[in-house]
């Protein structure tokens, strides 16, 4: 067979391997030069085999094996994009991202690449059908025409912006703050008017010293309905902690609190609601790890009333109290429910078996329905673990957890090394807790934004504080409804020199995200503090 007739044979081979899903495409974009480049690898040396046992391996230069074990070996393919011929193309189906707006947000103190996780609070969210995006940066709150590449309004508010989010039919955009008052905000979507405010902190108490100061922690809406989480800690000869959780009408009309009169001593990070607003979760513990308390999963009705809850002890002998940070999420449907503690341990609940208020404890054994993702465990000596961040139920048949960084489970122990799962995506089979799939982001994710359709989700990246490679700086998007695992569902990166300190993405794709300059190593301060939003 003549040489050039092999080649052609091997080129369409690779062609139709690619075509075929059996290798997955990873879309990357700069986001200063305007380059766009195309790269197919794997994640972290990742091996992805297809249905013939071929093996893909993620580095530089690769090897694919085919049929007949011949091997194609090559470094970096790339091929540019033009972005400005691909605004009229829907963001899903484009080959690139590209930078379809920056917006900047004023001028901030880099923080050191290497100082553990970020302080910066930014954070943004998209409206429903995606056109207005809301972007809180301290005590400046900004509504932007995200089609029309313009202001629709600016305020200061009473204190820095905690959490933000547009009720459903997008009339009213909910604010929550931290600052003495801890006020909650109703306000006209289209004109920045307050409707009305609530001040937590005649729930809460409050104190001179901003990190004591009531706070905002999370606001989720259902179709008719607001719920929101609100806190406080201090310290004096011992921590104190102060949470409550609070149904609003979407225009700021106060529905009900829990509790009533008094105050929960726990501390409460999150709340989340089925769609309908009937199925109300939250979860209230001990972030301190100096109270000795339970981590305790509530579900309540459209009226603040018990239906079940779940008691979560300490992880012993590593810690005298549990606690769940962000990692809580209930079904659209209301259906089913997972938690995920700081200290890695991930729960699953299906509403309809759990028993009926005022039996206390679930009828699960714990064993049977608690997996653990990234608990500590004993590496070079040290006892280490992956601080639990978030938990989405993504399909009735998977659900997700991000991990956090290596932190030691004595302290003042120190971390060896980063653990193997840190900064990660983990994937799991709902119905067993067995692990699908693993995603490594490689620094630090705020969390894991879904849009509106549960069609795509976005992880923004920060700090990678173990290594302090800023190269991993970013925004990656999934399609949802891909099947396989992280990497062929992944539809695009976008890279930017800051780290993503919040993102949020709508049906069509396109990503509202915040990035903040940080301070390398050597002293160079690389990144902007802007919003970006990207196609």
């Amino acid at each position: 067979m003549k040489k050039s007739n092999v080649v052609l044979i091997i080129i369409f081979s690779f062609i139709f391997l690619v075509c075929s899903g059996c290798i997955s495409s990873h879309i990357t974009a700069s986001d200063e030069e305007g380059n766009y480049s195309e790269e197919i690898k794997g994640n972290n040396n990742e091996e992805i085999k297809g249905n013939n046992n071929e093996k893909i391996k993620g580095n530089n230069n690769e090897k694919i094996k085919g049929n007949n074990n011949e091997e194609i070996q090559r470094s970096e393919i790339g091929q540019a994009s033009d972005q400005f011929g691909q605004e009229s193309i829907t963001s899903s189906e484009k080959t690139s991202p590209y930078l379809y707006w920056e917006f900047d947000l004023g001028d901030i103190n880099p923080e050191n690449l290497s100082e553990g996780r970020s302080n910066i609070k930014d954070c943004v969210v998209l409206s429903q059908d995606g056109k207005y995006a809301a972007v809180g940066t301290g005590e400046t709150l900004t509504v932007l025409d995200v089609p029309d590449k313009n202001v629709l309004w600016k305020k200061t508010l009473r204190g820095n912006v905690s959490d933000i989010l547009f009720s459903k039919d997008g009339k009213y955009l909910l604010v929550g703050e931290r600052s003495v008052d801890g006020y909650i905000y109703s306000l006209d979507a289209g004109t920045g008017d307050e409707i009305h405010s609530y001040r937590s902190a005649d729930d809460l108490g409050t104190s001179e010293s901003p990190k004591y100061q009531p706070c905002v922690y999370k606001i989720t809406a259902a179709n008719n309905s607001i719920y929101i989480a609100a806190g406080r800690y201090w310290k004096a000869s011992g921590y104190g902690l102060a949470s409550r959780v609070y149904r609003f009408s979407p225009d700021g009309t106060l529905s009900w609190k829990l509790p009533e009169t008094k105050n929960y001593a726990q501390s409460i990070n999150w709340i989340d609601s089925s769609l309908d607003g009937k199925n109300v979760v939250f979860s209230t513990g001990d972030w301190t790890n100096s109270l000795e308390l339970d981590a305790v999963v509530y579900s309540v009705n459209e009226n603040g009333g018990l239906r079940w809850k779940y008691d979560i002890p300490p992880l012993k002998p590593y810690f005298v109290s549990a606690a769940i940070w962000h990692g809580l999420d209930v079904s659209d449907d209301g259906s089913m429910v997972t938690a995920y503690t700081g200290d890695g341990r991930k729960y699953l609940f299906y509403d309809s078996r759990m028993k009926k208020a005022g039996d206390g404890n679930s009828e699960w054994n714990s064993k049977k329905w608690q997996s653990n993702v990234t608990v500590p465990e004993k590496i070079v000596g040290s006892y280490i673990y992956t601080y639990g961040e978030e938990a989405k139920i993504s399909s009735k048949n998977e659900t997700l957890y991000l991990t956090g960084v290596t932190l030691p489970a004595y302290y003042p122990d120190g971390v060896p090394m980063a653990h193997p799962l840190e900064n990660s995506l983990v994937s799991c089979e709902a119905e067993t807790g067995d692990t699908l799939w693993t995603y490594n982001l490689g620094g630090r994710c705020t969390g894991i934004f879904f849009s509106p359709d549960m069609r795509f989700f976005v992880l923004p990246v920060g700090k990678d504080s173990s290594s302090g490679n800023s190269y991993v700086h970013g925004i990656h998007v999934f399609d949802n409804q891909k099947s396989g695992n992280g990497n062929s569902r992944l539809v695009w990166k976008f890279n930017t020199k800051g780290i993503v300190v919040d993102a949020a993405i709508s049906s069509d794709c396109t990503v509202a995200a915040v990035e903040a300059p940080i301070k390398l190593e050597n002293g160079d301060v690389t990144g902007k503090h802007r919003l970006i939003i990207v196609r």
